[in-house]
């Protein structure tokens, strides 16, 4: 398994026991490699341990499963394989050799965190966690580690960072040295020194790890749920928002029941041709009788979407689009998938242009980190709009 110097810093600090240090705090910006090098650490140490357990929770399942989860099956378990004595799918519960168990378990109140006691915890994505459930959690466990991103201040701030035993890390994407040069490249362009455009709270949270005040989010209220709780028999339509050289096409599937609107991100990649589309629209249950597929204006890449058999529209612009369409949006209760990682990521980066002047947010949001959003406003503002729904 490839580490950062996170991974050192976390094995470090928990094998010191915890009379030395009670809490490992993780604060860091996105990509950082904050989780996968915590769970690798914690992983090591499941490996030399005889007895005990390791608790890795979260705010939800679907976040879990999709943060934590996947990211040791994707990343720590192959190389800890041979350490391990068996994984429990159901359970979510790896059983290593030495005798440790690591488990993934959420729970969903207080009552429910006053459990059995354990040797570790891991809290991703602690800044969504109510306080009473990670202090019930948190007293049963030898030593804990959080991570988060700071995207405003909550009660790591107050009652952890700087308390004795504590010890305390900040990283950015500067400290991944996995991440490619196109993601720098991306994270950097959060926000432009020299012109002023973009968020610097976003930019200050996100790019460089720091305590943030994030506000004007554009779609706050979205709602994160299980994949097994998105249909697979409805009356479908597709979202296409295309990307050419640096930025991703992603094309959003999704259905409606009464006022709720489910979204699946089911592709986000950079440099799609038209046959790859068509390819993974037809992959994801597109048919010849499917007449809603909106697209980004570009009518080279709509012809040839339609010679390979697919009936791509022009989405709904023009001047206001924009606007009606966030606002259209917001009309819905929309859920999307815990597998849409990218929707997901950009949900904390996608807010409203700041007046230079005032300093609060106009009703023009920031043209970055938006390619899901606007691939499902596509889809949302075309079919509803014109069907005055």
């Amino acid at each position: 398994m490839k580490v950062s110097p996170i991974y050192h810093a976390t094995v470090d600090e928990l094998r010191k026991g915890p009379e030395y240090t009670r809490i490992v705090d993780h604060q860091g910006g996105t990509a950082s490699g904050k989780t996968v090098n915590i769970l690798g650490a914690l992983a090591t140490l499941a490996m030399d341990d005889t007895t005990g357990v390791t608790t890795i929770t979260g705010p939800s399942f679907p976040h879990l499963k999709a943060g934590a989860l996947r990211d040791f099956e994707m990343y720590v378990y192959p190389s800890f394989q041979y350490a391990i004595k068996s994984y429990h799918k159901t359970d979510h519960l790896f059983t290593f050799k030495s005798g440790h168990v690591l488990e993934f378990k959420v729970f969903e109140n207080e009552m429910l965190a006053r459990g059995p006691k354990r040797k570790r915890l891991f809290v991703n994505e602690a800044n969504k966690m109510p306080w009473d459930i990670f202090f019930q959690l948190n007293s049963r466990s030898e030593q804990s580690v959080i991570d988060y991103n700071p995207s405003i201040r909550f009660w790591a701030h107050e009652r952890v960072k700087g308390e004795e035993g504590t010890k305390s890390f900040i990283s950015d994407h500067r400290h991944n040295p996995f991440l490619s040069a196109q993601k720098h490249r991306e994270i950097e362009s959060y926000y432009d020194f020299k012109t002023g455009k973009g968020s610097l709270e976003v930019f200050k949270v996100y790019a460089r790890g720091l305590t943030g005040n994030v506000t004007g989010l554009v779609f706050p209220n979205w709602e994160m749920i299980d994949d097994d709780l998105y249909s697979k028999n409805e009356d479908f339509f597709w979202g296409i928002d295309f990307g050419y050289t640096n930025d991703p096409t992603c094309i959003i599937k999704a259905y409606r029941i009464g006022k709720t609107i489910f979204l699946k991100e089911i592709f986000y990649e950079v440099g799609a041709s038209a046959s790859q589309i068509a390819q993974v629209l037809i992959a994801n249950g597109y048919s010849k009788s499917c007449e809603h597929v909106y697209c980004e204006h570009d009518p080279q890449m709509i012809r040839e979407l339609h010679r390979w058999g697919i009936r791509a529209k022009n989405a709904l612009k023009g001047q206001g689009s924009i606007q009606n369409g966030i606002l259209l949006c917001n009309q819905f209760d929309i859920k999307y998938t815990s597998s849409s990682r990218n929707m997901k990521r950009e949900q904390g980066l996608y807010v409203y242009e700041e007046d230079k002047v005032t300093g609060k947010h106009t009703n023009v949001p920031v043209d970055r980190n938006n390619h899901s959003f606007d691939a499902a406003r596509y889809a949302i503002y075309s079919k509803y709009f014109r069907e005055g729904k």
